[in-house]
């Protein structure tokens, strides 16, 4: 019998958190999602709009495996991802395996720090969560269910809606609105270039302020006549001058969604692509959880990054 059993999701993750914790423990993953709606009925209806769960395909021998390791362990954590749908996930093992003292655990970096002090600190499962995701996965079924048939029938097309398609869609016909109703004017500026001064080899330029010259109620100025009237301008008095200094910040850790829009704008990667070689890395104990909307960092990873910077 092991003393302890441990389940997390992905099982790329697996082996090294298994060389973390060493012998006493056994390390299995849930593959992700266990139970679902059925797949050809809604599986959920008023009154009480109550999910009704079945095992999926692959959950079936998920569960029967795990089951086994229930069994034979005096202890079941398990740590599932640290979002609405790993909270889901765990309550599903727990519920399917009947699991009575089950410790939920939750980590957002695998360091063997960090997993230690999960352990040290386990929980119950926060069913505010697990609602959460039932009523988005409810939503999604809804949406899928009642709108991507006449979807198709109307296009042609096999197509699927759903929860985020259907608000997306929405938004873009507005915008394409907005486009097509938008009346583009001409309006005019002028920028002076000066010569090089002292250390300044490129020379510098100034900018025509022309909000004094507008007529009230307009935004941009539309007389081309008055504008290169300022442009054609060669003997100018400097009236003021101020220096000033400042710092600049370095920039954030990632989020998610500017981990993926600096990987297209850069490396022309897709999300997909994108967030693939981050689970990577994520597993490989390299990065800490990339799928999060909050820029902080660790202590300890602040902690070797400030080291490793002052020996540089």
């Amino acid at each position: 019998m092991c003393a302890k059993l441990l389940i997390l999701e992905s099982p790329g993750k697996v082996k090294k958190i298994q060389e973390i914790l060493g012998s006493g423990w056994k390390v299995a993953a849930s593959v992700g999602h266990v139970r679902d709606l059925p797949v050809k009925e809604m599986g959920v209806a008023a009154p009480d709009f109550k999910p009704q769960y079945i095992p999926t395909e692959r959950g079936k021998d998920v569960l029967s495996r795990l089951a086994g390791m229930v069994k034979n362990a005096e202890e079941v954590f398990l740590a599932t991802d640290p979002d609405r749908e790993g909270e889901a996930i765990a309550w599903h093992l727990q519920d399917a395996l009947k699991l009575k003292n089950a410790k939920r655990v939750t980590y957002a970096e695998i360091t063997e720090a960090a997993i230690r002090a999960a352990l040290s600190n386990p929980r119950s499962i926060d069913m505010a969560l697990v609602a959460a995701q039932e009523g988005r996965r409810v939503l999604d079924r809804f949406c899928g269910y009642m709108v991507s048939r006449p979807l198709s029938n109307a296009t042609g097309e096999k197509l699927s809606a759903g929860r985020v398609q259907s608000p997306a869609v929405r938004l873009v016909v507005e915008r394409e609105k907005e486009i097509k109703a938008f009346s583009s004017i001409t309006h005019y500026g002028a920028e002076l270039t000066f010569e090089n001064v002292d250390n300044i080899t490129d020379g510098w330029k100034a900018s025509w302020v022309t909000k004094p010259w507008l007529e009230e109620g307009q935004g941009y100025l539309l007389d081309k006549a008055l504008a290169e009237k300022a442009a054609a301008f060669r003997s100018l008095e400097v009236t003021d001058c101020k220096e000033s200094e400042s710092r600049a910040a370095p920039p954030a850790p990632f989020t998610t969604s500017t981990l993926q829009q600096t990987a297209s704008n850069a490396l022309k990667f897709t999300p997909r692509q994108t967030m693939q070689l981050a689970q990577k890395l994520y597993e490989g104990g390299h990065i800490t959880y990339m799928r999060t909307d909050s820029p902080n960092l660790s202590e300890e990873a602040v902690e070797v990054i400030r080291a490793y910077c002052e020996s540089a």
